[in-house]
């Protein structure tokens, strides 16, 4: 009886330390609050602060919106389609729809900028054109009816790109998991797809879809490579210039505290809206699926690999074609090789450790969670979630802070020493990363543990097994496909984290995203092309593992 008080103190104090480290940077937020609130509040008293604010937050806003309609008009009609329709070529679009996935916003920003821009290569091939066939006099006259490729709004479909294999996932879970038997009674009653659609799964699945919408506006919010590369002034762009452009704490402060709380409203907001309507989990409900044929089939194909084609296809063109020339004629060094090959490798192995670590701690707060009589736990485990909201670059200005505190405390000669920076600024990033993607592990272990019945712990109690025990002999095995596809998204997710990376890292570290960011902000974009591809490369066969995982079932 001891022991296992013992075991479940240890699991209950792991619990309060894992969630003091997961909101390392909500804390060190209202530090910043508390400590700067009387500047702060000067600043809002004069015009330049209000009239830099006021465009800052426009501009977040027509992106976080642009990004949603376009995002959500295009996803929910995709899911509905892979979710009830059947044609020919269903396997290749369902990977086509995914692919996306492994194209972050800022690579895409990266090559359609190289390519479409109006200096850029393509741009310059059809300029030529159109003066060949007479249709302009010179190429300087084609410099008018070419569109602004730098824009908050070709930003907002990029992103849109990027989000929607999220949403297609999230919502073609909800069409076949929650409303098949109305469907079905719809269906008998001789109502049509359209009929369906439209008066039955939109009204039914709003929550879920303004969940989702909810969940693009808040990474939009948190977005930086994209917006910084277009010179987009949102939020995050503009904290990154007041922060370490012009060393204005004041104005980031500022900044700092307005994200976050957009950034919490709506994560509470995204709460509200029945979170279990739209978790990405392994069930599927098999329905009878429309078969759709010939020129319907047809059309129906091509819009379904249109996210795929434009989200994945193209710009991967675009690179494979600007690496090959940055191979062959700018004269790539075997010290450029060996550059990129330590980049590829601290990509991995960061993206490893810290998927390990987030795992681990998800699976610390399931375990308590299970074995806590106390409802509080898992309130707390949800409140935890939330962090997510918090964008990269606050975060890494939260626990920057709360490490200048820390300095103060800790005594001189511990400081002392290159290993110490490298060691604490590797522990600043690690803690971003599980703060920020606790939520996705958590996620997924919590409504997979809830949903295996208690009646084996109660079987595993009699035969002599305490908590700890049946966790790891029996939960664990249970748990493993969920375990698999958190860590997928995990590791994912973290290859491709660009802003918490960019500031927190030790100097000597550097990671695919980073060379590809540095490359392209000195508008080196055949050099960003390189490690744009090898991130590619790394993520396409977890994409591809992935869609096997959420399919297997299937």
């Amino acid at each position: 009886m001891n022991a296992t008080r013992r075991k479940h103190s240890f699991a209950t104090t792991s619990f309060v330390l894992i969630g003091l480290l997961i909101s390392a940077p909500t804390i060190g937020i209202f530090t910043i609050a508390l400590s700067s609130g009387e500047d702060i509040f000067l600043s809002l008293q004069t015009d330049l602060a209000v009239s830099q604010l006021l465009t800052y937050l426009n501009n977040t806003l027509i992106l976080c919106i642009g990004t949603a309609l376009l995002s959500v008009s295009y996803s929910i009609p995709v899911a509905w389609c892979l979710a009830f329709y059947s044609f020919k070529g269903k396997r290749l679009i369902e990977i086509l729809v995914i692919l996306p996935m492994a194209m972050p916003a800022y690579i895409l920003a990266y090559a359609y900028t190289d390519a479409l821009d109006y200096s850029g290569w393509f741009a310059t091939l059809i300029s030529e054109y159109l003066v060949y066939f007479g249709l302009f006099n010179d190429v300087r006259d084609t410099k008018y009816i070419w569109p602004e490729i730098r824009s908050i709004y070709f930003a907002s479909f990029l992103l849109a790109m990027s989000f929607s294999p999220y949403l297609v996932l999230i919502t073609r879970r909800a069409f076949q998991g929650n409303y098949l038997s109305l469907i079905d009674a719809a269906k008998t009653m001789g109502a049509t797809s359209k009929t369906i659609f439209f008066t039955i799964i939109l009204p039914l699945t709003r929550p879920a879809i303004l969940a989702a919408s909810l969940l693009v506006a808040m990474e939009c919010l948190s977005d930086f490579g994209t917006v910084h590369y277009f010179s987009i002034q949102t939020l995050s762009t503009g904290l990154y210039k007041a922060w370490l452009g012009y060393g204005d704490m004041t104005m980031t402060s500022l900044l700092a505290i307005f994200v976050f709380l957009i950034a919490i409203s709506l994560a509470l907001v995204d709460r509200f809206f029945k979170p279990e309507y739209y978790r990405i989990t392994l069930n599927r409900i098999k329905s009878d699926e429309v078969q759709v044929v010939g020129v319907k089939g047809f059309l129906l194909v091509v819009f379904l690999s249109m996210s795929g084609l434009f989200g994945f296809f193209l710009p991967f063109s675009f690179l494979l074609k600007r690496s090959v020339e940055e191979f062959i004629f700018n004269s790539f060094v075997l010290s450029d090789f060996y550059t990129l090959i330590e980049s590829l490798t601290t990509t991995i192995l960061l993206a490893t450790t810290a998927t390990i670590i987030v795992l681990t701690t998800s699976l610390l707060t399931v375990f308590v969670i299970r074995n806590s009589s106390n409802k509080v736990v898992d309130s707390l485990a949800q409140i935890f979630t939330s962090n997510y909201a918090v964008a990269g670059l606050v975060s890494a200005l939260s626990l920057l802070t709360l490490a200048g505190y820390l300095t103060k405390i800790l005594p001189g000669y511990v400081l002392v020493g290159e290993k110490v920076a490298f060691v604490l600024s590797m522990i600043l990033l690690l803690v971003a990363y599980l703060s920020r993607y606790f939520a996705v592990g958590h996620s997924s272990l919590d409504a997979s543990f809830k949903s295996i019945t208690k009646n084996i712990d109660y079987s595993s109690s009699t035969l002599g097994l305490n908590p700890a025990n049946t966790f790891f002999r029996i939960h664990l095995r249970l748990l493993k496909p969920s375990i698999i596809i958190a860590g997928t998204l995990i590791f994912l997710d973290i290859v491709k984290e660009l802003p918490a990376t960019l500031v927190l890292r030790p100097l000597d570290i550097e990671t695919l995203a980073i060379s590809a960011y540095s490359f392209a902000a000195d508008e080196e974009l055949g050099l960003a092309a390189i490690p744009s591809l090898a991130m590619v490369a790394i993520v396409v066969p977890i994409v591809f593992f992935l869609r096997k995982q959420l399919y297997s079932n299937g």
